[in-house]
């Protein structure tokens, strides 16, 4: 069994904005996550008592309708969570934090064991801030940035590589004169087509850039780059893509 880099397991408040652009409403996408939780075994953290209180527990299973956790080795625990009218719960997928409410919670069997009973979320949030890590992109699935020339240039378009992508933003490469990258510039309507996700569109800013010079002497640019204002829309895409590179990256250790 694979275990992952664990994540602090505190609950996330957010703005509204930032509520909406990571909440999941897809109950295929949230069993598939809370799956995903369960045949990792990572570690998950119940809130009761108004967020005063946790435990940390494991999730056992999940169907269409209930979502079955560890139960606490402390009985006196479990019987102060029972009455409780408002559970937060908090784990991480594949480094990517989730968490949901649920109003009620029960003892039941769950494989002839004693088990918490939650009902399935309607929605969640699936949180991966921008500063955990930079996935880099698989060589022989190659990732480029689209970004349109100004109007009445003579080139169409750049196209630069994309080295690694986060939440957060892109590093990107490319000739050392191909494209007039310089820090605090900003590019609008980039596209990016994720395989198999679709089509991402993003305003970016660029951070700094560097120049390398290959082994064989060919010399390239750099540039960090910052997603500026990624919609709602943008970031499930995105996220969706990072979650299935991190999966394959799984599958392929």
């Amino acid at each position: 069994m694979v275990k992952e880099k664990e994540i602090p397991l505190k609950i996330e408040l957010l703005s509204d904005g930032e509520n909406s652009e990571f909440r999941i409403h897809s109950k295929k996408e949230i069993q598939s996550i809370l799956r995903g939780i369960t045949r990792t075994g990572t570690l998950a953290a119940l809130y009761f008592d108004d967020e005063n209180d946790f435990i940390l527990t494991t999730l056992l299973g999940v169907d269409e309708q209930n979502v079955w956790l560890d139960v606490s080795t402390r009985e006196t625990d479990n019987q102060r969570i029972l009455p409780s009218h408002k559970i937060i719960f908090v784990s991480s997928h594949l480094r990517v934090k989730v968490q949901f409410i649920a109003h009620n919670i029960d003892i039941a069997l769950f494989k002839n064991k004693k088990a918490f009973c939650l009902p399935m979320p309607n929605s969640l949030l699936h949180l991966q801030r921008r500063d955990y890590f930079r996935l880099l992109v698989p060589v022989k699935k190659p990732l480029t940035c689209v970004i349109p020339a100004k109007p009445g240039t003579p080139v169409l378009k750049n196209c630069p590589t994309i080295m690694d992508i986060s939440v957060g933003g892109v590093a990107l490469e490319c000739q050392e004169h191909d494209t007039e990258f310089r820090p605090g510039k900003i590019y609008s309507v980039c596209n990016i087509n994720l395989p198999n996700i679709g089509m991402l569109t993003a305003t970016i800013l660029v951070k700094n850039i560097f120049i390398i010079t290959m082994h064989n002497g060919e010399v390239k640019k750099r540039a960090g780059c910052e997603f500026i204002h990624l919609n709602g829309t943008m970031a499930i895409l995105l996220q969706r893509y990072l979650t299935h590179l991190q999966s394959e990256n799984l599958t392929q250790r």
